[in-house]
C-alpha cells in the first residue's frame, strides 16, 4: 500500500492509496500547523486519522477522513467499511473527534427520533439512499452530528457533488463531530481552482474551548407542563417507593426535610429537561428513546453498536406505527368535522 508524505513550500501532504486517481485518502497541513500534529495513522486506502494537540483545548483531537465505498458496491464491501471505520475509532481516535469526507450517501429528510445526530437543515432533494441509513446510523452509534445540518445554508450552498453532465446535485460529503459546540459555522466552497466533481467543505472551529454551561441552580416559578408533569410523578414515584428504608433512622423532622428536598430537586431536574412534544408517541416508543439515550451516553463498546442499531431500527418502526395509529384516531374523532380532523394530521 503506497503512503507517503511530501512537504511543498506551504504546506505538508500525507496520502495513502494503491492506485493512483482511484481511492486514496489524505491530509494537507499547513506547515505552521505542523507542529500541533501528534500522529498520522493510515488505516487503508480508505481511512485515515489525523491526531492534533491544539492549543487552547485541554484534550487532544482525533480527524478521520474517509472514502466510502458507492452505492453501487455489494453490501460485504460497504458493511466492511463501516466495521473497519468502527474499529479504527475505537482503537486509536480521541475524546474529541472529527469524522469527514466522502461517504458516497444521500441522508434525505430527517426522521423523528433523528435529532440527536441530525440538524433541522436538511437537503432534502432525493429520499435517504443505502449508504445514507448507514451514514445516520454510524452517527447515532458514536454520538456524533453532522454538521452539514446544523447551519442554516440557502439551498444552493449545500450540495457537495455535481453529475457530469451537470444535470444532478447531491449532498454525499459530510463533517461530522461529537463536540458540535465547538463549532461556529460550515460551509460549501463554491470556487476552486482543481478539476473535480466535489465541492470542497468546512467546518470552523473555535479558537478556544468553549466552556461547560453553568446549570441553573433554581427553578424559580417555572410551570411545569402536560408532559413534564406526567415526568415529575412518574420520577417521584420511584424515589418514594424506598421511602421507609432511607428514612427509618430519622425523626419526623428530618423525614419532612428528606421528602421536601426530594421533591424541589426532582422537579428542578424536569423543569430543565427538554421533553419531546409529540403527544402521539407511546409509552413504549418513549422509553426505547430514553433508552438509546442511555446507550448513547455509555462507553463505546462493539456490543453498544450493535445494541445502537438494533434499538434505532425498533425506535423506527414504532415511530411509523404511532403516528399511523394517531392519524386513524384523529379520523375516527372527528369523522363529522373536517377542520378538527385535519389540523392535528399537519402536526
Amino acid at each position: 500500500m503506497g503512503e507517503r508524505i511530501t512537504s511543498h513550500a506551504n504546506y505538508v501532504l500525507y496520502h495513502i492509496g494503491e492506485t493512483q486517481g482511484h481511492n486514496g485518502v489524505g491530509f494537507l497541513i499547513k506547515k505552521h500547523m505542523a507542529q500541533y500534529v501528534e500522529e498520522i495513522v493510515g488505516i487503508s486506502e480508505r481511512i485515515a486519522i489525523l491526531k492534533l494537540n491544539l492549543p487552547n483545548y485541554k484534550d487532544p483531537w482525533s480527524i478521520v477522513q474517509v472514502y466510502s465505498p458507492t452505492e453501487k458496491s455489494n453490501p460485504e464491501t460497504i458493511n466492511s467499511f463501516y466495521h473497519n471505520l468502527n474499529k479504527a475509532i475505537q482503537e486509536h481516535a480521541h475524546k474529541n473527534l472529527i469524522v469527514m469526507g466522502d461517504f458516497n450517501g444521500q441522508l434525505g429528510a430527517r426522521r423523528a427520533e433523528e435529532n440527536t445526530t441530525l440538524g433541522p437543515y436538511m437537503y432534502c432533494d432525493k429520499i435517504r439512499s443505502r449508504n445514507g441509513e448507514k451514514i445516520t446510523n454510524f452517527a447515532l452509534e458514536n454520538n456524533l452530528t453532522v454538521l452539514n445540518t446544523v447551519f442554516k445554508k440557502n439551498k444552493k450552498n449545500m450540495w457537495t457533488w455535481i453529475s457530469p453532465d451537470g444535470k444532478t446535485k447531491n449532498e454525499i460529503d459530510f463533517i461530522m463531530t461529537n463536540r458540535n459546540r465547538h463549532f461556529n459555522n460550515f460551509s460549501v466552497i463554491n470556487k476552486l481552482n482543481f478539476n473535480t466533481n466535489h465541492r470542497l467543505i468546512r467546518a470552523e472551529l473555535s479558537g478556544k474551548q468553549t466552556k461547560n454551561p453553568r446549570p441553573r441552580q433554581n427553578s424559580g416559578n417555572a410551570k411545569l407542563g402536560k408532559h413534564q408533569m406526567e415526568q415529575l410523578t412518574e420520577a417521584l414515584r420511584d424515589k418514594f417507593k424506598d421511602f421507609k428504608s432511607y428514612t427509618k433512622d430519622l425523626k419526623v423532622q428530618e423525614k419532612y426535610n428528606w421528602i421536601e428536598n426530594t421533591i424541589k430537586t426532582q422537579a428542578q431536574v424536569t423543569t430543565y429537561t427538554k421533553i419531546k412534544s409529540n403527544t402521539w408517541l407511546t409509552t413504549t416508543t418513549k422509553k426505547l428513546l430514553e433508552e438509546r439515550n442511555k446507550l448513547i451516553s455509555t462507553r463505546h463498546t462493539q456490543d453498544r453498536r450493535k445494541k445502537l442499531t438494533k434499538i434505532s431500527k425498533e425506535i423506527r418502526e414504532n415511530i411509523r406505527k404511532d403516528r399511523k395509529r394517531s392519524r386513524f384516531e384523529s379520523i375516527e374523532k372527528y369523522t363529522r368535522c373536517y377542520k378538527k380532523a385535519i389540523n392535528p394530521l399537519r402536526g
